[in-house]
């Protein structure tokens, strides 16, 4: 939809990503009854437990559909499904399966209402759900569901990066008791390792070498492989800057809960759950094995050095929507080695918001704020008057 008037679209100029005299509508997402099967639910790393509508299949989108995220319990009961429901069904931005509505008219008689369970589905844990927070979740530190989520975070790219052990491999490792801790991946030698389904004695050793490799990783990737509650890539990065090894972490949790908000990016949230991380007796005990295996759980050489002054040097960005050519871990890399830092959220002290399609909220709120908007050519000239 466009204004009609070039004097008007004059006027309204444009914004560093598309005019203000314009605005594309998509069309309704498609939608398609189905009927409601059962409710299944899926145990996160951090014990959340998260309900899943599973319903006779329907094609939508091009693919066929049987399952869809409740998201928590009180989206379960604010739809109020019963067995046997006749359901709307469609795919929120022709990408995520979604529950839109019940046919409450169309209801079996004496169908079942479905409820969150009281139990963990994996463990039998009682279930806890604190107050102010809508997830629920199971506390089990030993659930198994919960140590797989862990193991595959601490693997993961963003953590110590260890090729050849996913999921399916994970899976075996501790359905089979041979793993209860990310401590124990590194007790497993290459004969254990290639008695296991779908792995060969080459693949075995050469996981067993990328084990013994992911020990060197920096410092800021241990910390967000150990998986604690709200702290991502981003955070972790911060918290290493400013505390250079996991000891000075858990003293300042400990001693000093002030100098963790004081880093840029961490407000009280992270603080809490860092406290609560480690004054857990089980994630202490992980970090004392973690040293015992030879992680230094601190900040090398390398990493303590400062780098020069540059232009963008304390200069803060955000980034939102997707760019045409960079991914965002690619863009994160590029600011963050020319000086500058990368943030989640839009603040009066953002710098920079480098937005993409499907900027969303964010850039409104830039705009509000009068923070300057960048797209990525504008970044990468940015960052090359940076480099000059």
């Amino acid at each position: 939809v466009k204004l009609n008037d070039l004097r008007l679209q004059d006027a309204a100029g444009f914004t560093q990503k598309a005019p203000r005299w314009a605005i594309a509508l998509k069309y309704a997402a498609e939608e398609a009854p189905s009927t409601l099967l059962r409710l299944a639910c899926q145990v996160g790393r951090t014990g959340v437990v998260t309900p899943v509508a599973e319903f006779e299949p329907v094609p939508l989108a091009g693919t066929s559909v049987s399952r869809a995220t409740l998201h928590n319990a009180d989206r379960l009961a604010e739809l109020d499904l019963h067995v046997g429901d006749t359901i709307v069904v469609r795919k929120a931005g022709e990408i995520i399966p979604e529950v839109v509505r019940v046919l409450r008219e169309l209801r079996p008689a004496g169908a079942m209402r479905l409820e969150l369970p009281q139990v963990c589905p994996e463990c039998g844990s009682q279930l806890v759900r604190e107050q102010g927070e809508a997830a629920t979740r199971c506390v089990n530190s030993s659930c198994p569901a919960i140590l797989r989520g862990a193991l595959r975070h601490w693997v993961s790219k963003g953590g110590l990066d260890v090729d050849g052990l996913g999921a399916k491999l994970i899976e075996q490792l501790v359905d089979r008791g041979l793993v209860g801790s990310i401590a124990d991946l590194y007790g497993l030698d290459g004969a254990l390792l290639a008695s296991l389904e779908r792995m060969g004695a080459k693949s075995a050793d050469n996981l067993v070498v990328a084990l013994a490799a992911s020990k060197q990783q920096p410092w800021h990737r241990q910390l967000y492989g150990l998986g604690i509650h709200h702290v991502g890539e981003v955070n972790a990065k911060a918290l290493a800057k400013a505390f250079p090894s996991a000891g000075d972490l858990a003293t300042a949790t400990a001693n000093t809960p002030e100098s963790i908000t004081a880093v840029f990016g961490i407000g009280a949230e992270i603080a809490q759950s860092l406290q609560q991380w480690f004054a857990t007796p089980a994630n202490q005990l992980l970090l004392q094995d973690l040293e015992r295996l030879g992680f230094s759980l601190a900040a090398g050489p390398e990493e303590l050095a400062t780098g020069p002054e540059t232009p963008l040097t304390g200069q803060t960005f955000v980034l939102t929507g997707s760019l045409p050519s960079l991914s965002r871990s690619a863009a994160q890399a590029l600011i963050e080695a020319a000086g500058g830092k990368v943030s989640g959220s839009v603040s009066k002290k953002t710098s920079y918001l480098v937005a993409g399609e499907e900027a969303g909220s964010k850039l409104s709120k830039a705009e509000s704020l009068g923070v300057a908007v960048l797209d990525e050519a504008g970044l990468l000239e940015l960052l090359k008057a940076g480099a000059a």
